[in-house]
C-alpha cells in the first residue's frame, strides 16, 4: 500500500516518530513515537492544513510516497472508533487506543478511519516495531505547496 506524508524537507526522510514523540499526537501521548501517513495525497495535505494558518505556513514542505506491505497493515475497529469519537474525551481515548497498539507490536502499521474525512483512513506507523520498519520503502519525495486560496 502507498501512503504520503507532508513535512518539512529536513524531516521529510525521518521515519523514527520523534515528533510525535516529543508532542503527542491525536493516536499517541507524548513519549510515543509514531509516524502518521494518509492513504490520499490530498488527506495528508488536509491533515497538515487544519494545524496551519498564513502566519505559520512553513515554505519548505516535501511530500512522501511509502510503500507499506499491505501484510504488515491492521485495521482499527470502525465501531470501537465510532465509540472514542462520540466519547466525552476522544483525545484521551484515541491516544490509549494507540498506546495500546504501539506497545504491543502487534503490526507495523494500522489503518485508522479519518477525523477530516468520513470514509477516507490514515496509516500509523509503528517505528518502534524496529525488525519490520525496514520493510518500509520510500518511493518518492518531491516538493509540495499549498494553494494560497487555502488562506483567503
Amino acid at each position: 500500500m502507498r501512503t504520503y506524508r507532508i513535512a518539512k524537507a529536513k524531516y521529510i526522510d525521518d521515519l523514527s516518530g520523534t515528533g510525535a514523540k516529543l508532542y503527542g499526537g491525536r493516536w499517541n501521548p507524548k513519549g510515543y513515537p509514531l509516524l502518521y501517513t494518509s492513504e490520499h495525497k490530498s488527506l495528508a495535505a488536509l491533515e497538515v492544513l487544519v494545524h496551519l494558518d498564513r502566519q505559520t505556513l512553513p515554505s519548505d514542505l516535501q511530500i512522501v510516497c511509502l510503500e507499506i506491505p499491505e501484510a504488515e497493515i491492521q485495521s482499527f475497529d470502525e465501531a470501537l472508533f465510532n465509540n472514542i469519537k462520540t466519547s466525552e474525551d476522544t483525545t484521551y481515548q484515541m491516544q490509549k487506543a494507540g498506546k495500546e497498539w504501539i506497545t504491543s507490536k502487534i503490526s507495523l502499521a494500522l489503518k485508522v478511519p479519518s477525523i477530516l474525512i468520513d470514509g477516507e483512513y490514515n496509516i500509523l506507523i509503528n517505528p518502534a516495531f524496529r525488525k519490520k520498519m525496514e520493510l518500509i520503502k520510500i518511493i518518492s519525495i518531491d516538493g509540495f505547496q499549498f494553494d494560497e486560496r487555502f488562506f483567503m
